[in-house]
């Protein structure tokens, strides 16, 4: 039977046993003594951290999970693997449809383009069909409320523009799997809600929707299902 079918909703992506190596570079075991038991040097002479550990799980179209854990324990790991921005170092990873990864401030963005530039190159890198140009920069334009500023360029924004315009592109149409991490806060409150407001539609729409942060609040409002990242590892639902 086809992955793709199993259980009562289509799977947009799965990790089985994924571990995910990184390099430190610069590491000194003989200046930076540690007692992370995920820190080791590899056969090629190179210290590296293990930041996921053989992470499995299950995204479901419609699902909202939330990712806690304390910093340094793997969250941002984990989206950047499941957004397509990191590789595996061993297990697999399998994507049933498009990926969206909103992960870090300006990802995407170029600085010397305007906030409208900006929108039109995305428009055509993120494969958009479902909307005519025109009316995504309309949309884009009208949600992220930047003003004036939609024209000049993205160098000149505040972070929380920066935010709001990046924001803004990824969600006019809805991809498979929505992937999150908490630099929206950066956004001022209006701003909050009404991306949360947008999110919520796309859940409706059966958008999948992964989100990872620290606060409990956020994770509680945007997602149904949350679970805890520990030393590399995600552990039971929380």
């Amino acid at each position: 039977m086809n992955a793709n079918s199993v259980g009562p909703r289509p799977l947009v992506a799965r990790l089985v046993d994924a571990t995910v190596e990184i390099p430190l570079r610069g590491f000194r075991p003989d200046r930076q003594a540690t007692k992370d038991p995920r820190i080791f040097r590899g056969r090629d002479g190179v210290w590296k951290i293990r930041a996921l550990d053989r992470v499995s799980l299950d995204i479901r179209s419609g699902d909202r999970i939330g990712i806690s854990g304390a910093n340094g324990s793997g969250k941002t790991t984990l989206l950047r693997l499941l957004g397509g921005l990191l590789p595996l170092a061993s297990g697999t990873i399998e994507h049933f449809g498009s990926v969206r990864p909103l992960i870090s401030i300006g990802a995407g963005l170029s600085q010397a383009l305007t906030g409208r530039q900006n929108a039109e190159l995305q428009h055509g890198l993120l494969g958009i069909e479902s909307v005519p140009l025109a009316d995504f920069i309309d949309n884009v334009a009208e949600f992220a409320e930047i003003g004036d500023f939609f024209d000049m360029p993205v160098s000149t924004y505040s972070p929380g523009m920066v935010t709001r315009l990046q924001f803004a592109i990824n969600t006019v149409e809805p991809s498979d799997l929505l992937i999150l991490d908490e630099w929206i806060g950066v956004a001022d409150e209006a701003f909050y809600q009404k991306a949360q407001e947008r999110l919520q539609n796309y859940i409706a729409r059966n958008e999948a929707f992964l989100c990872a942060s620290h606060n409990k609040t956020l994770l509680s409002s945007l997602t149904e299902t949350r679970k805890k990242i520990v030393g590399g590892r995600a552990v039971a639902d929380t």
